[in-house]
């Protein structure tokens, strides 16, 4: 089963504001007809030596109950392991969206998958993809959205890969600075002490972009008060706001990098 998931479960997102309830209501609408034949492929999957027979039977009975359980606990994953991470995940997915828009502009499809992935490379009008299963897919009518994710460096993911599906086909590839997801947010001595702890602190926490919610838990300040030393960096040009959908995310300028790296 290396490399193979139900293709029901991982929706193609509908734009780039798409929330956990717009990808779970996805999954709760697929057909039952559908749900049966992607779980019974998945159980021929599985090694029948290591896995309980309920599990089969899970798999394998009803769908409508399958479906529904899968949908419970993926909102119950996403609470526990994504929820607390996704004002930062959600900004440097922003970024990356920006970046790759930037470079399809200026170079069309030859620019966007020249470092959008080592194993993708756009050749002869065609994306090429090394590592993958054997086979060709004729995107014409179905199209292919570029997924970037937090999760599953430094893979390649593809689907749904049946040639019957009309679904458009999703590239899943690792976004850009994912490290950053990790790294400690610093602030020099100096820093804090020109702008004082509090503003330092907020200013540090933009270097991935970010909401007022994620700064103010992340340094332990009320959200009034972090919305307040953000207007104040942008009114300085030390941050920008950029409003998406109901969310404004505020990142650092240039002159603010600079500060950190000891630049200016």
């Amino acid at each position: 089963m290396r490399g193979h998931g139900p293709d029901f479960l991982w929706p193609s997102p509908t734009g780039p504001l798409t929330t956990i309830e717009d990808d779970l209501a996805q999954v709760r609408a697929t057909d039952p007809d559908v749900v049966a034949a992607e779980l019974a492929e998945h159980a021929r999957r599985l090694d029948p030596r290591t896995v309980p027979p309920h599990l089969y039977r899970a798999l394998t009975g009803d769908p409508v109950a399958a479906r529904d359980r899968l949908v419970a606990h993926q909102r119950e994953a996403w609470r526990a392991l994504v929820a607390p991470l996704w004002d930062r995940v959600r900004g440097l997915l922003d970024a990356d969206i920006t970046t790759r828009a930037r470079q399809l502009a200026d170079g069309g499809l030859e620019g966007i998958f020249a470092d959008l992935h080592r194993r993708a490379r756009w050749e002869d009008d065609a994306l090429h993809l090394r590592g993958l299963r054997r086979g060709s897919l004729d995107l014409r009518g179905r199209g292919l959205v570029l997924v970037p994710t937090a999760f599953g460096w430094p893979n390649l993911g593809i689907g749904p890969t049946s040639a019957t599906s009309a679904a458009p086909l999703s590239l899943v590839y690792p976004m850009l600075g994912a490290a950053r997801l990790w790294a400690p947010a610093t602030r020099p001595p100096a820093i804090a002490r020109l702008l004082g702890a509090g503003r330092a602190a907020v200013l540090a926490e933009t270097l991935v972009p970010s909401t007022t919610s994620g700064p103010a838990r992340r340094v332990g300040l009320a959200p009034a008060t972090v919305s307040h030393h953000l207007t104040v960096l942008r009114d300085a040009g030390l941050v920008t706001a950029e409003r998406r959908g109901h969310e404004v995310l505020y990142r650092q300028t240039p002159p603010a990098a600079a500060l950190y790296s000891g630049g200016i």
